[in-house]
């Protein structure tokens, strides 16, 4: 068995942004689908100007992976200092490797 003793916290935010950010690009995409439905699925009379769908879909394609990285990258940072916080007090994580 091998212990995990420290994780670099830079390293972490850099790999947890990238993994976040495409999360957060398919999310986008997602939200752009259904912002650019909005405005042909008014009835009753309601109108919404064919502008809103596409504003809002072009943003949360932009909007959702930025936020979704930067907010991954500080919570992997922090989630990386606490475990090596927490490791020098209790051991590392055993892994097994062949």
């Amino acid at each position: 068995m091998r212990k995990i003793k420290k994780f670099e916290p830079l390293s972490v935010m850099r790999i947890a942004a990238i993994v976040y950010a495409a999360i957060g690009l398919l999310e986008g995409a997602m939200f752009s689908l259904i912002f650019s439905t909005i405005p042909f699925a008014a009835s009753n009379g309601q109108h919404f100007p064919r502008m809103f769908g596409i504003l809002f879909g072009g943003f949360s394609i932009i909007f959702f992976p930025i936020i979704f990285a930067v907010i991954g990258a500080l919570g992997g940072g922090l989630g990386a200092v606490i475990y090596n916080l927490s490791a020098r007090y209790v051991g590392g994580i055993e892994v097994e490797v062949e």
